[in-house]
C-alpha cells in the first residue's frame, strides 16, 4: 500500500505565520528578526498579516539567514518538533478528528498545500512496517536539509500528537552522508540511523496505522476535511507563471533545458513565454540559473558525485565551466566547500 501527497504542480506559496517557529527561536537566542527579514525581501510588517504570501525565494532566503545566524546544522530537527497539529488551523482539526491514522494521514497528504512543506510526503507499507518518506519538490539550495529533517520531524510530531502516544521508530534513512550532527537524529528517533541510503525516510510498525486517534469523531472530520479541500482549490490558483515554468524545468530531463521545448510543452511561443516571465520581473535565463545554483548547492553538501558528474546533471560542458559559474553565484570554489563537507565544518 502506498499513500502520497497530491502535489504534481509547483508547491503553493506559504502563509507568514510559518515564519513563526523560526521567529520565535531567533527571540529565544536575543536575535532581532528584522534585520534578517529584510535581507529576505519580506516586509517586516508583514509579520502581523494573516494573509501575506511568501514567495519561495523569500521564505528560503530567510531560512538560510536563520541557519547561518544560529550556526544550527541541525535546526530542521529543532524547529520540526515544534509544528504542532494546533499551527495547522482548520486542517489540523480535520486530522485530529479522524477515525485512525491511516485516515488522518490520507487527510493531511490530500490537503498538503495547508502546510508549509516544499517535500511530498508519502507512506508506504510492506512487511507490517510502515514507511514515511520524503521527496523534495523543488529546488531548495542551502535549506535543502533543513527542510528535510524539519519534514521527518514535524510528520513525527503531528502523528504523536494525532494518536495520543509515542510512535516508536525502528529505523531512519537518510541519502546525505553522516553530518557532524548525526547523534541529534538519535537523540529525537531513538533508533539507528543510516546515511547515505536510497531515500529519506522513519519506519514504524504498520499496526499503528490502523489505530483510532485520541479525539477521533469522523463525521466532524468529514467536515472539516471538505473546507480544506476548498481552501486548498483556492491556494492552487495562486501559482504563478515562472512557478510553473520553474516545475516544468525541474520534472524534465537534462537535454530539453531549453526556452524552446518549455515553450513547446506549454504550447506557448519562446517570445510569450519571455513576455510573461517579463511580467512577473524575471526571465527563463533568470529561472534556469537559480535553479542550476540551487542544485549545485545541494549536490556538494548532500552528495558524493564528483563534481564532473554535478557539471553533466547541471547541463554544463565540463566541471571547469561548472566550477567558474559556481564562484561566480557565490563567490566560493566548488572543490573548497566539498571539502568543508567532507571534514564536518
Amino acid at each position: 500500500m502506498e499513500l502520497r501527497s497530491s502535489l504534481n504542480t509547483p508547491p503553493a506559496r506559504h502563509l507568514i505565520h510559518g515564519l513563526n517557529p523560526l521567529i520565535t527561536l531567533l527571540k529565544e537566542h536575543d536575535i532581532d528578526p528584522i534585520a534578517l527579514l529584510e535581507k529576505a525581501h519580506i516586509p517586516p510588517d508583514s509579520l502581523g498579516s494573516t494573509t501575506y504570501q511568501l514567495t519561495p525565494h523569500q521564505e528560503l532566503g530567510f531560512t538560510e539567514q536563520v541557519i547561518l545566524a544560529l550556526d544550527r546544522p541541525d535546526l530542521g530537527l529543532v524547529v520540526g518538533s515544534r509544528y504542532h497539529l494546533s499551527a495547522y488551523g482548520l486542517l489540523g482539526l480535520a486530522v485530529m478528528t479522524s477515525p485512525d491514522l491511516l485516515r488522518g494521514m490520507t487527510v493531511l497528504y490530500k490537503n498538503i498545500l495547508m502546510t508549509w512543506t516544499y517535500m511530498q510526503w508519502i507512506t508506504t507499507v510492506r512487511d507490517g512496517k510502515a514507511h514515511v518518506s520524503l521527496d523534495k519538490l523543488r529546488d531548495l539550495g542551502g535549506s535543502h536539509q533543513y527542510m528535510i529533517d524539519r519534514g521527518l520531524v514535524a510528520s513525527h510530531t503531528i502523528f504523536k500528537e494525532a494518536l495520543g502516544r509515542d510512535i516508536p521508530v525502528q529505523e531512519v534513512r537518510l541519502k546525505h552522508p553522516k553530518p557532524s550532527y548525526a547523534e541529534e537524529y538519535e537523540r529525537y528517533f531513538q533508533c539507528p540511523v543510516i546515511f547515505e541510503a536510497e531515500e529519506n525516510r522513519y519506519t514504524f510498525a504498520a499496526d499503528t496505522l490502523y489505530e483510532p486517534l485520541a479525539q477521533s469523531e469522523p463525521e466532524t472530520s468529514r467536515i472539516y476535511d471538505k473546507e480544506c479541500e476548498k481552501i486548498c482549490a483556492q491556494l492552487a490558483r495562486n501559482y504563478t507563471f515562472s512557478d510553473i515554468v520553474r516545475n516544468h524545468i525541474l520534472s524534465s530531463p537534462r537535454e530539453i533545458f531549453t526556452l524552446e521545448t518549455i515553450a513547446d510543452y506549454l504550447g506557448m511561443t519562446p517570445r510569450t513565454v519571455q513576455r510573461k516571465l517579463r511580467q512577473e520581473d524575471t526571465s527563463y535565463k533568470d529561472i534556469l540559473e537559480d535553479i542550476r545554483k540551487n542544485l549545485a548547492i545541494e549536490y556538494l553538501q548532500s552528495t558524493q558525485f564528483t563534481l564532473e558528474d554535478i557539471a553533466v546533471r547541471l547541463g554544463y560542458a565540463d566541471a571547469s565551466s561548472f566550477c567558474h559559474a559556481y564562484k561566480r553565484w557565490t563567490g566560493d570554489n566548488p572543490s573548497e566547500v566539498r571539502h568543508k563537507v567532507a571534514i564536518g565544518l
